[in-house]
C-alpha cells in the first residue's frame, strides 16, 4: 500500500470517484451510499490498490439498493406478475373468489367488504432479493464454497427467497379475507420482518452444511 500511495493513476480515479459523489443526484435510498463512495475516494487517493475490498464491499451494498430501483424501473409489471399468477390460481383453487386484472386483486371478504390490492413489483420481494444476493457474497468472501456447489446453494437460495415473498402475499390475502382490509395492511408491515429472517436461517444451515461436507472430504 505504501508503494502505490499517491499514484498519479489512483489519484486520478479517487478525484473522479469524489466527483461523481458529489454531483450524483441526491436521493433518499442512496444517501449512505453518497458518503460512503466519498470516503472511498478519498481512500483511493492515498491507500492506492488498498481500495481493492472496501470497493468490493461498497459495490455489494449499492447492488442490494439498486437492484429493487432496477427491477420497479424497468420490470415493475413482468416481475410482479411472477408472484400474482401463481397466488391467484393457489387461492382459486382452494375456493377463495379473488379475481385479478393486471396488477390488481380484488375479492370481498368473508364478512363482505370487498378488497382490492394493487400488487407493485415491490410486493414481489426484489428489495428481499437484493439483500439475500448481498450476503451471500459477502459469505462468499468470508467462507467461500466450491464453484459448483456455490452454483447450487445459490439458486436454491434465489428460489427460496422468492418463496418466502409468495408465501408472504398468500397470508396478506387470506388475512384480508378472513379479517378486512385494515388486518391485511398491518400484516404487510410486519410480516417481512418474520418470513425473511426465517427462511434465512434455513438458508445459512444449508450453505453451512454445504460448506462443512466440503472440509471434511
Amino acid at each position: 500500500m505504501r508503494t502505490e500511495s499517491y499514484s498519479p493513476v489512483f489519484i486520478v480515479l479517487g478525484l473522479v470517484l469524489l466527483a461523481f459523489s458529489l454531483l450524483m443526484p441526491t436521493a433518499g435510498d442512496f444517501l449512505v451510499f453518497q458518503l460512503l463512495l466519498a470516503w472511498l475516494a478519498v481512500f483511493i487517493i492515498f491507500f492506492g490498490k488498498g481500495m481493492l475490498i472496501p470497493a468490493i464491499l461498497l459495490g455489494i451494498y449499492g447492488f442490494s439498493i439498486s437492484f429493487p430501483v432496477i427491477v420497479e424501473k424497468f420490470a415493475e409489471f413482468p416481475y410482479s406478475k411472477t408472484i400474482i399468477l401463481p397466488a391467484t390460481w393457489i387461492l382459486r383453487w382452494l375456493g377463495y373468489p379473488l379475481e385479478s386484472q393486471g396488477q390488481w386483486i380484488s375479492f370481498l371478504s368473508s364478512s363482505g367488504e370487498p378488497i382490492s390490492v394493487l400488487i407493485k413489483a415491490a410486493c414481489a420481494g426484489p428489495a428481499t432479493m437484493g439483500v439475500f444476493i448481498a450476503i451471500f457474497a459477502l459469505m462468499m468472501l468470508d467462507i467461500p464454497l466450491p464453484r459448483r456447489k456455490a452454483g447450487y446453494v445459490f439458486i436454491f437460495g434465489v428460489v427460496g427467497t422468492w418463496v418466502q415473498s409468495f408465501i408472504r402475499l398468500i397470508i396478506l390475502l387470506l388475512v384480508g379475507y378472513y379479517h378486512g382490509e385494515a388486518a391485511l395492511w398491518t400484516a404487510h408491515y410486519w410480516t417481512i420482518y418474520i418470513l425473511f429472517p426465517l427462511w434465512y436461517l434455513i438458508f445459512l444451515y444449508v450453505y453451512f452444511y454445504v460448506y462443512n461436507s466440503h472440509s471434511a472430504l
